[in-house]
């Protein structure tokens, strides 16, 4: 379940965007131009999915042996997640359970569920039938 957990908080984690930084002088990245003052922002998801990072990285595979546990979904240096443990814990168990039973999703439109919300992924419900 550890190298699951890990390869669903990089193909589908909580969190897509960045908190917006701002450039403390005028630098390059990537061939553009950042002002001094101007807001950044990262893409999560797209990092997860970064090819030269993880192989065949639009594929969810929750046997994925390398580079799953180097997913950013908890963040990175002094902004990582403080309860990441506690958050890969609480999901082991919750899916070991739900995983023992008859689980289906009981919705007609499952991209409906979604709630319109940029920085994460979100659900306006998740009805299932056990």
């Amino acid at each position: 379940m550890p190298r699951a957990v890990e390869e669903l908080i990089r193909w589908c984690g909580p969190t897509l965007l960045t908190i917006p930084r701002y450039a403390r002088e005028d630098v390059y990245l990537c061939g553009v131009a950042v002002r001094k003052g101007e807001p950044v922002t990262v893409s999560v998801a797209a990092a997860n999915r970064d090819p030269r990072a993880f192989e065949d990285p639009d594929r969810l595979d929750v046997t994925r042996e390398a580079g799953a546990a180097g997913q950013l979904g908890f963040g990175h240096g002094p902004h990582f997640c403080l309860g990441a443990s506690l958050g890969r814990v609480q999901t082991d168990v919750a899916l070991t359970a739900l995983l023992r039973r008859d689980l289906a999703l009981a919705a007609d439109d499952p991209d409906g569920l979604r709630a319109p919300d940029p920085g994460t992924w979100r659900l306006t419900s998740l009805p299932v039938r056990l």
